[in-house]
């Protein structure tokens, strides 16, 4: 029986499609710490922001981004050529190129990319902590 963190799981909502960030240290920190990140468009060469949402909404329109399939790949990274249908992969994809780790464990120091490390990081490191919810 998973007991509550199923529950706790459903609650917090689980993302899908995740990978594991590399571990590399880019200087970059959320908007609380004292970093910005600069995204640059690599495609058209032209868009500069320091705002996550800007440069979602470029990834929805820039002319210059590979869309083979524009009716399944709505949002082009930036970066690279990875493509999504939903704006919340291509959030999630983004921080493993800006370096950003807004998911942070509130029993210790541990921080991630992806929400569904930190569940997993919390059911092995802190079993005793998911029963309490």
């Amino acid at each position: 029986s998973q007991g509550n963190f199923g529950n706790w799981q459903q609650m917090v909502g689980d993302q899908t499609g995740d990978d594991v960030f590399s571990g590399q240290d880019t200087g970059a920190q959320n908007s609380q710490g004292m970093k910005s990140y600069l995204y640059s468009c690599q495609h058209c060469k032209q868009f500069n922001t320091y705002s996550l949402d800007e440069t979602v909404n470029h990834c929805k329109t820039c002319t210059y981004m590979p869309r083979p399939n524009p009716f399944k790949c709505k949002y082009v990274c930036y970066m690279c050529d990875y493509g999504a249908y939903q704006v919340d992969p291509l959030r999630a994809h983004i921080c493993v190129h800006s370096g950003e780790k807004p998911f942070r464990c509130s029993y210790c120091l541990f921080a991630c990319a992806r929400q569904s490390n930190l569940l997993v990081h919390i059911k092995g490191k802190h079993p005793h902590e998911i029963s309490k919810i």
